[in-house]
């Protein structure tokens, strides 16, 4: 559980310092635009863009860590399950034997 809060957190400090590097090569963009310099524009767009896409890819991994963790919640749950519904079943065989 360490591990997953560990590697989840830091995905996540991952993901929120690239889209603020983004949201500055946006704001940076949006000057040149204004100044009228479109090529410059251009290119801290696409870059801010592609830095996007990585956030985005760490975003992700969170996720995909939450989703495993529930599996296997879900899946130790349901083999608890089985096991008490075995013993019960195990148990109730012994009484109607006594009986």
């Amino acid at each position: 559980m360490d591990d997953i809060k560990t590697t989840a957190a830091k995905l996540h400090e991952e993901t929120a310092k690239k889209l603020e590097i983004a949201a500055k090569l946006h704001h940076d963009a949006a000057k040149h635009t204004a100044s009228g310099n479109f090529e410059k524009a251009q290119d801290l767009a696409t870059s801010a863009a592609e830095i996007d896409t990585v956030a985005n890819r760490s975003a992700l991994e969170a996720v995909d860590l939450y989703r495993q963790q529930a599996e296997d919640v879900a899946n130790s749950k349901a083999e608890a399950a089985a096991e008490e519904a075995a013993r019960v079943k195990k148990h109730d065989a012994k009484q109607a034997d006594k009986a």
